[in-house]
């Protein structure tokens, strides 16, 4: 039985530094180095999308709970724990979950943990201005609306939308907003009245641009577009009116307790309250980048203070990230002596597979993450190296753009992959069971499902097999004009082998006559990239994991299939909707037997399938190539290193 523990996701690095005596034979200090592929994108929790930001925040920002995960012959069953939340409770009907809060805790800037601060992150994560992109996929059963009004016509191109400024709260009901004529654009405040002058011909763009860039205006509503309305009409008269409509799931009744309010049960709540999405950081810190930068504070994306075993100490972009060891951690070791053991954390970035193996040789760096396959029997026989051998809960997939014309607007291109056929097509191109062996070494799974068997829901609906015939057949019953010339984004240094699978999936592709070009990508750039509004998507094929953390269906097919979920923000990157799935995967959420979410899911997944959104490649495996003298590393289901219990030898 092997055992994990989920804080997050965490992943530390370091340079080597002198370490002190042991004290219970845990050495104290020293630098710990682990090199992975990619730089973190931030350790902002609502501006972040990837696994190995994660692991990094991680080390610095806490949730209220944690899972301890436990692997029963290949079956992981999880149990929630207390992190800053030292207990909690659910009402009977499951629709209110109350946590009370440890005592005593404090951020990095010395402010203290109460209810207040638990409170603010959560409503900013669920702030819609804020745009979070686990918004939906964590929290999204979590009600939250700011006070807000809407003013003008979507049809005359001048509607909008005033919201309150997120740290109002129930005071927001209290602003107004009004437009009057005048000679010159400007903008006064009064109390909590905000009126609006304009000259004849001002476009709501205008006004919208002349209220955010106003200061006092910004400390009570942030305006924007309404939907379908692009600020180009001209805006009209408006009498005073009172933004209204505030309301949370969130309360918080006293300093330590927290209650959570829903509409309707959510069974994997605290599964969802484990992600770090759903992390706390300082409220000074949240007040001092929203007066910054409204309405969400977005500067706080290297700026965070936590409560973590580690705070940010340098951040070269690209290079490295070094956190140092917190002297006011609240967690204690089971002998109750302080952690960290390790002074400082760094993380390197190296793309390249093989110069992170080579550092690894060289002992310059402690950890490597990703080891490929092919070099296992090379490392195995180095005397200062352990490999360790964990399962994964990710994906591997190549998503692709669905939208009948690329980007999915009237001038836009037409796409053929949005035909499913075309899209069957191209899984029965693709040898996935040689992608395992030869690529991967062994060391990966055949997809048969959108999600792995570990997590709870997985339904075995494929795979789809190596099938040219048929891939052939499906193309001319299509109509499609051979050769079909398509483009293939990819990452370098994210996922295991990412580049040989993008090149061994491009060279069996263009056996069926489907000639691909491959455009190999940093990592960050890669997500912006893909993260855009189908009006603006460019991308048609696209390599990328998914890791199902919270080890429940829910997060794994609502993130990437459901329609609400297309970017920019959240990750159904390829756009992909299906009415029935869509229903099917909110029956999934608000359903409380488990036997029925089971059911539920299978039939999402059987239609998933069918509809071929990605073409379906393989599980990973996690391999970790660490030198010997370190010690007490945990290397997590989830793909991270749990570190603040390590020490050097």
């Amino acid at each position: 039985m092997r055992r994990y523990v989920l804080l997050g996701l965490v992943l530390a690095l370091g340079l080597i530094m002198a370490v002190n005596a042991p004290v219970g034979g845990q050495r104290l200090g020293g630098k710990l180095i682990i090199a992975q592929g990619t730089d973190a994108e931030s350790v902002d929790p609502i501006n972040f999308t990837a696994s190995p930001t994660a692991s990094i925040m991680e080390h610095i920002i806490q949730t209220l709970v944690r899972l301890d995960i436990e692997d029963r012959d290949g079956q992981l069953e999880t149990t929630p724990k207390g992190v800053l939340a030292e207990s909690w409770s659910v009402s009977p009907d499951g629709k209110t979950w109350t946590f009370k809060l440890r005592s005593g805790i404090k951020f990095h800037d010395g402010t203290d943990l109460t209810a207040d601060v638990v409170k603010l992150n959560l409503e900013r994560a669920l702030h819609p201005d804020c745009a979070a992109p686990f918004r939906g996929a964590v929290l999204g059963r979590l009600a939250y609306s700011p006070a807000s009004a809407t003013t003008g016509e979507v049809a005359k191109k001048n509607a909008i939308v005033w919201r309150a400024n997120l740290l109002l709260g129930p005071e927001g009901n209290n602003v107004s907003v009004a437009i009057t004529s005048g000679a010159a654009l400007g903008v006064s405040v009064s109390g909590s009245a905000i009126t609006v002058t304009a000259p004849a011909g001002t476009t709501a763009a205008a006004v919208i641009k002349a209220v955010n860039e106003n200061a006092a205006a910004n400390k009570l509503v942030w305006a924007s577009n309404a939907p379908g309305s692009d600020g180009s009409g001209v805006v009209e008269p408006v009498a005073a009116t009172r933004l209204a409509g505030f309301a949370t799931s969130v309360e918080a009744p006293d300093a330590s307790t927290v209650r959570i309010n829903l509409a309707s049960p959510f069974a994997p709540l605290l599964q969802h309250l484990a992600h770090t999405a759903a992390t706390i950081v300082s409220a000074k810190r949240i007040r001092e980048a929203i007066a910054a930068a409204p309405p969400c504070g977005k500067g706080l994306q290297d700026q965070v203070a936590g409560t973590g075993p580690f705070m940010l100490k340098e951040w070269k972009r690209g290079e490295r990230m070094i956190l140092v060891k917190n002297p006011n951690y609240w967690e204690k070791d089971a002998a109750g002596r302080p952690l960290p053991y390790v002074d400082e954390l760094e993380w390197r970035v190296i793309p390249d597979d093989a110069a992170r193996m080579i550092e690894l040789e060289r002992g310059t760096v402690h950890i490597a993450v990703r080891v490929p396959p092919l070099d296992v029997p090379r490392l195995q026989r180095d005397p200062n190296i352990v490999l360790d051998f964990t399962t994964s809960v990710r994906t591997i997939y190549i998503g692709m753009n669905v939208r009948e014309r690329i980007p999915d607007k009237p001038d836009g291109a037409p796409n053929p992959l949005a035909d499913k056929r075309v899209r069957q097509a191209l899984n029965y191109c693709v040898d996935k069971e040689a992608i395992v062996k030869t690529i991967m070494g062994g060391q990966a799974r055949v997809s048969d499902a959108p999600i792995v068997p570990q997590v709870f829901g997985y339904a075995k609906v494929g795979p789809y097999p190596f099938d040219p015939a048929r891939a052939a057949a499906l193309l001319r019953e299509a109509g499609v004009t051979l050769p079909l010339k398509l483009k293939l984004h990819h990452p370098r240094g994210r996922y295991v082998r990412d580049v040989q699978i993008a090149q061994a999936v491009q060279a069996m592709l263009g056996t069926c006559r489907i000639e691909v070009e491959l455009i190999p990508m940093e990592f960050v750039s890669f997500l912006a990239l893909i993260n855009k509004a189908p009006s603006e998507a460019e991308h048609q094929l696209y390599l990328l994991g998914w890791g199902t953390i919270t080890l429940d269906a829910d997060y794994g097919l609502y993130s990437l299939f459901h329609s609400s979920q297309w970017p920019p923000g959240p990750f159904n990157r390829g756009y992909y909707k299906n009415e029935r799935v869509d229903a099917l995967l909110q029956q999934g959420r608000e359903e409380p037997d488990p036997a029925k979410r089971k059911a539920i899911y299978a039939e999402a997944q059987k239609l998933i399938w069918e509809d071929a959104p990605w073409i379906f490649s393989h599980s990973e495996s996690q391999i970790t190539g660490i030198r010997k003298n370190v010690k007490n590393a945990e290397v997590h289901v989830t793909e991270r290193l749990i570190l603040w219990k390590t020490w050097l030898e």
